[in-house]
């Protein structure tokens, strides 16, 4: 990523914001007409089951503009986050990226991956080529990802690294948060504590 060109000069500042909207919304309407403001994630249902919230992505000066014409506090543009992540203004990574995803090697992977983007098990390396592909600039969805586990039969979910953890505890298969090398030891115990059994290895890749 430090390779990547930055966006055209011109083009002004990008910033994420975060916003909850009724979980019966389809979150693609209330943009509809909302020129350089962007679905960038779906992290599905908040708190009482009532609302989900969704992820922003845009140019900054046009997610203040929509957050006027909303109820006070409703959008939050985040100060952190610079660049408008899974939406259409990320083109410059996908046209950085593409000549060596284009030449790289894919393989059909040995354990299912479950798009984020769709509901659907990824089985081919085309398919994973083409997740590359879309990832900078199509926004995803942890409904999406987590219906594609449990459509596949999971046990038991490990999320790994720092991630807005509760978005996803309404699977219906237990979640362990695995944040630091700490936390490993507790993830391998809660494999024995819900009673999985690990699948057999061969040459220690799982089957």
């Amino acid at each position: 990523m430090r390779e990547v060109p930055p966006p055209a000069a011109d083009t002004g500042p990008q910033a994420v914001a975060m916003l909850r909207i009724p979980y019966d919304t389809a979150p693609g309407d209330l943009l509809d007409d909302v020129p350089d403001v962007y679905l960038s994630a779906d992290l599905g249902i908040v708190g009482t089951g009532q609302v989900r919230m969704v992820l922003l992505g845009g140019y900054r000066s046009a997610l203040q503009r929509f957050g006027e014409g909303l109820p006070a506090g409703a959008l939050h543009v985040s100060e952190d986050h610079g660049a408008a992540f899974h939406s259409p203004l990320q083109r410059h990574i996908s046209d950085f990226l593409e000549p060596t995803l284009d030449a790289m090697t894919f393989h059909d992977p040995r354990v299912p991956v479950h798009s984020c983007m769709e509901r659907k098990a990824l089985t081919t390396a085309d398919e994973i080529r083409d997740l590359f592909h879309r990832n900078p600039t199509a926004p995803v969805s942890v409904p999406h990802m987590i219906g594609g586990l449990e459509d596949s039969g999971t046990e038991l979910g490990l999320v790994l690294g720092p991630a807005a953890f509760g978005t996803f505890q309404n699977a219906s298969f237990p979640v362990v948060h695995v944040e630091s090398p700490d936390h490993v030891f507790e993830a391998m115990t809660a494999v024995y504590d819900f009673g999985i059994e690990l699948p057999s290895t061969e040459a220690g890749v799982a089957k």
